[in-house]
């Protein structure tokens, strides 16, 4: 019972982390092409420009909302379902987690600012205020994703500021990261562009061309990431590569979804070369343009499904083992299976509601046509 329990509380805390996910990419995604294009339209005088800026910019404030209440969400089954692993991280990662913190109660006011005074202000100073917003939303990821590599490689802990970032499992980690949520905000962004009747191609050719761009220093990261991995996580890439690469994997959950995401991704780059060309001379093609979107999303679940569930039965990896689940599951308030389903389910239709939502607040009331 206790291992069915932990499964279930694992599969939770999972579908809540990738709900989250989807949002954060595209928010770091738009938040970045917001900034540039921002700048871009005051460096060449182009209202045009401008308006594509301010639609990048409702799309990220939008999914902003949505990302928050999902961060809330996980946030809550952390505590409640693993409350010692809560406590690790709080206790031996507070330098990470003070600096997202930071970026997020920065981001916040400067959200904020950053609308109020959009035709306000000189635009060059209103294009310099986009420096500090963006940095802040980029120091959330910076400082979050350190305690996915604290469960990957606990031995390396910040007991100290000088060894705040020492794991040397971070660094291909973050790098892989933030270059995947550029990319995946990249193409979503543009997917958006293209749902709406007066588009202006620029703008969908500007994020399409960034997703474009970054596909390929994405997937040298991730080549990068999968090598640090083998060397300090061979229980995790054993999992994620399989037989068909030559390893031994404890389970076959996982690879096969590794492969399906590599396939997307080949899929992702030929229908974004095509959509590109198109709308370089003059045409958009509507529906390839939004699959880049929903394929980019595709392969973001599928890739951190992996990423994080081939850890499993574990949740601190050391070699080929780790901490089990059952070890870290809440024993002060034991949770009945009622429980667990009723959060699961309650989860699943709260994510049914949120995508309606989503599409009504992006499509039909924050992107209204002009």
């Amino acid at each position: 019972m206790s291992n069915y329990l932990a499964l279930l509380s694992f599969a939770v805390l999972g579908f809540a982390l990738e709900m989250h996910l989807v949002f954060v990419n595209v928010i770091i995604g738009a938040t970045v092409l917001t900034v540039i294009t921002r700048y871009l339209a005051y460096l060449r005088r182009d209202p045009g420009l401008e308006s594509v800026a301010r639609d990048m910019f409702r799309l990220m404030v939008v999914t902003e909302l949505f990302g928050g209440v999902w961060g809330t969400i996980l946030t809550v089954f952390m505590a409640g379902l693993f409350p010692s692993m809560t406590a690790i991280f709080t206790r031996v990662y507070f330098y990470p987690i003070a600096i997202a913190l930071v970026g997020i109660l920065l981001s916040i006011p400067l959200i904020a600012i950053y609308w109020h005074l959009w035709g306000r202000i000189d635009p060059r100073t209103h294009s310099l205020i986009g420096v500090p917003l963006a940095i802040s939303v980029l120091l959330v990821p910076v400082g979050f994703r350190y305690l996915f590599a604290g469960l990957d490689y606990p031995q390396y802990t910040t007991a100290n500021l000088l060894t705040a970032l020492s794991n040397p499992v971070y660094p291909p980690l973050i790098v892989h990261t933030l270059i995947g949520a550029m990319d995946i905000g990249a193409f979503v962004t543009a997917s958006v562009l293209a749902t709406r009747r007066n588009m202006n191609p620029k703008g969908v050719r500007i994020a399409l061309g960034t997703g474009l761009a970054l596909l390929v220093p994405q997937a040298i990261a991730g080549a990068y990431y999968f090598t640090v991995l083998e060397r300090y996580d061979p229980y995790i890439a054993s999992n994620i590569a399989g037989p068909l690469l030559g390893y031994d994997p404890s389970s076959v959950m996982f690879y096969p979804a590794f492969y399906a995401a590599v396939a997307l991704t080949i899929a992702l780059g030929t229908t974004a070369l095509y959509a590109f060309y198109a709308v370089m001379r003059g045409r958009v093609v509507r529906p390839a343009v939004i699959s880049t979107g929903l394929l980019a999303e595709a392969v973001l679940v599928l890739m951190e499904y992996v990423n994080d569930g081939s850890r499993y039965p574990y949740l601190f990896i050391s070699g080929g083992s780790g901490i089990p689940i059952t070890q870290l599951l809440n024993t002060l308030i034991p949770l009945p299976l009622i429980a667990m389903y009723t959060m699961l389910l309650s989860t699943l239709i709260f994510t049914a509601i949120f995508t309606v939502a989503l599409y009504y607040a992006i499509i039909r009331r924050f992107l209204p046509e002009e």
